[in-house]
């Protein structure tokens, strides 16, 4: 498969106007999306090999998924959710498979800060339908996805010996007959929203097996194409694939999630008669059924003649502002186990694991716990600190907290408000805390303070500039190790004059794509940090840096010939070139020149409609054609047809 996905990012065809997203990844590297099957393939990244690199899947703001791998050096990075890689959830908390829909973006991120990410194309093909040697795929398409940057593909190995390939293919056109022979292809969109691509086979076997290849149907799309004819930003929508995990011992997909579990305590009152049982659940794992209630039981451990244990359970329904129960009514002789679990629907989760599950008190036991707070809290003022973690002298204690005028205990037990400590109590700011140990005796200790986080100091300026000139853009990265950093100020500067170039250009990463510079112009560039205090200083100006020209993206859309009349129509992305229709090669004879003028609203870009007549034409179909353009950039061959 990573073979398939590699050939796709080398294949040629028609190309349009570019969708807007800078972070695209450039060719070699690029993000390969299956969603049917919920499989990545990491394309090319080789200055990064032996690196560690975090891929997510987004939806909106929410991470639906993520897995780390490592960097190979090869064509394939790696792979997620593919025989031979790794796993959805690879060294990352989220053990999920996420089920990859349209919309949704995958991001890689490396430890130095840079990330490029693929928008996932809405397309998706049915099954093939024959009719003796035609057979035809028809699909979905959304009106978003742009037309050019479109093919559709059958793939069956049975073909090879029919046709001397394992797949045909069509592209946005006319039939034309294949670069190979054997069959001839078009594609055609006849509503915004639907496609069908149209094979006419030489043979009947070949179209046999097209019509009858098990899960070959395919609908690729993608967001970018380079002046080679790069696909960059690829989707691979797989008719009658399955999703969820790949191969064995990856997570399930989120519909086959459990109900999640966290973690709980329970106190009983000093009169033995009730018990406060407090839990802290686990939000569920994206894509997977919400938490719809708890369940909490209390079991007593004595059993009868027949080895059943009373008890009693309460079933509560989610309340955001309260996760506890008290139940009275207990056996102050009794010792009782207790077993709280989350619910989803008709789903319930294993017990969530109990803090301080030691055996029940002994009788007359007053020692109470002892709170430790740190960092130490200031008895006069407020503690400055971005966390406090409290903990007691005993390890069958429970620790609970509220902030504000809210009472962290009550009637001897908890208060309703009173949240679990299960780890480091996060101070974003100003915040008052009341703390509280307790065992399950009912002896307790608590304690209050006032808590902030501590004045911020801008940042440092980052070190380490540099940059890497293209085409009439640059690649600007730097360093900096500050962890309160939440962005960055990049100004470019014209290295002869000094002068700023544009407005500051923001950023939260470690580099910045910076587009629009002149060819053939030198530029520096600066960089400020920035956090809660809000920009520190500016950085020393980097090196010299020099842009390229722009290479000029030329398509062939249609080029037809008739006797004295030839007319030739195209795309090319440098308004004001000159385009040249050439035959024979891309450095063939020139038949005739036209001009680049920019595409009538809402299209983007330049086009260009070029009509040779009379001896200009030629006196026969010139056959295949290449257009040149003065900007750089080459299409073709393209093949004319009569008419």
């Amino acid at each position: 498969m990573a073979a398939v996905a590699a050939a796709a990012l080398a294949a040629t065809g028609a190309a349009g106007a570019i969708m807007a997203s800078a972070a695209v990844p450039t060719f070699p590297d690029n993000l390969v999306v299956f969603p049917d099957r919920d499989f990545i393939s990491v394309e090319g990244f080789q200055g990064h090999a032996g690196e560690r690199a975090t891929v997510e899947i987004r939806r909106g703001t929410q991470v639906m998924g993520s897995a780390q791998g490592e960097v190979s050096g090869t064509d394939v990075a790696f792979e997620i959710n593919h025989p031979g890689g790794v796993c959805w959830g690879n060294d990352t908390n989220l053990k999920v498979t996420p089920d990859i829909r349209p919309g949704d973006v995958a991001v890689i991120k490396f430890a130095d800060g840079t990330s490029q990410d693929t928008t996932v194309q809405d397309a998706q093909a049915s099954d093939a339908v024959q009719d003796g040697t035609k057979v035809t795929v028809s699909g979905h398409i959304d009106p978003g996805v742009n037309t050019d940057f479109f093919e559709q593909r059958i793939i069956n190995p049975d073909m090879v010996d029919l046709i001397g390939r394992r797949d045909v293919r069509a592209l946005p056109g006319p039939l034309t007959p294949a670069p190979k022979g054997g069959y001839s292809s078009g594609l055609e969109f006849p509503t915004p929203e639907t496609f069908v691509a149209t094979y006419e086979f030489d043979t009947q076997e070949a179209a046999d097996a097209a019509a009858n290849a098990p899960l070959g149907e395919r609908a690729m799309a993608w967001q970018e194409q380079d002046a080679d004819g790069n696909r960059q930003g690829l989707t691979i929508a797989e008719f009658g694939e399955a999703g969820g995990p790949g191969f064995g011992g990856c997570p399930a997909g989120p519909a086959d999630q459990a109900a999640p579990a966290g973690t709980a305590a329970f106190v009983r009152s000093a009169d033995k008669s009730s018990m406060k049982v407090t839990w802290t659940p686990t939000t569920a794992l994206p894509g997977a059924a919400t938490v719809t209630g708890y369940s909490v039981e209390a079991l007593a451990a004595t059993t009868t003649a027949t080895g059943m244990r009373s008890g009693m359970t309460r079933r509560l329904p989610v309340d955001p502002n309260n996760n506890s129960a008290t139940l009275t009514g207990l056996d102050a002789n009794e010792d009782y186990t207790v077993e709280v679990r989350s619910m989803a629907g008709s789903k319930m989760s294993d017990a969530f694991p109990l803090q301080a599950t030691g055996s029940a008190p002994a009788p007359g036991d007053t020692a109470a716990p002892k709170l430790a707070v740190s960092p130490a809290m200031n008895a006069t003022g407020v503690t400055e600190t971005t966390s406090v973690t409290v903990s007691s002298d005993t390890d069958t204690a429970q620790l609970f907290y509220t902030t504000g005028d809210t009472p962290v205990i009550e009637g001897g037990l908890p208060s309703d408000a009173a949240k679990l400590i299960d780890g480091p109590i996060a101070i974003t700011g100003p915040t008052t805390l009341h703390l509280l140990a307790i065992d399950r005796a009912g002896n307790f200790d608590v304690a209050q303070g006032d808590f902030a986080p501590p004045a911020s100091v801008a940042p440092e300026a980052p070190t380490g500039l540099s940059a890497a000139a293209g085409q009439e853009s640059a690649t600007l990265r730097w360093t900096a190790t500050d962890p309160t950093i939440s962005g960055y100020g990049v100004q470019v500067y014209n290295a002869a004059t000094n002068a700023a170039v544009g407005a500051l250009r923001e950023t939260d990463a470690k580099t910045l794509t910076a587009d629009g510079l002149a060819a053939g112009t030198a530029y520096t560039f600066t960089v400020k940090a920035k956090n809660s205090a809000g920009y520190g200083a500016e950085s020393a100006k980097s090196a010299a840096f020099t842009p390229t020209n722009v290479t000029d993206r030329v398509t062939i859309s249609s080029a037809r010939w008739k006797s004295g009349d030839f007319r030739i129509r195209g795309t090319a992305s440098k308004i004001g070139a000159t385009v040249s229709v050439r035959r024979d090669s891309a450095t063939g004879p020139v038949m005739g020149n036209g001009l680049v003028t920019a595409a009538a609203a809402p299209a983007t870009g330049g086009e260009y409609d070029m009509r040779l007549r009379n001896g200009a034409a030629g006196t026969s179909n010139p056959g295949k054609i290449w257009v040149t353009s003065t900007g750089g950039g080459v299409a073709g061959p393209f093949t004319v047809t009569n008419g």
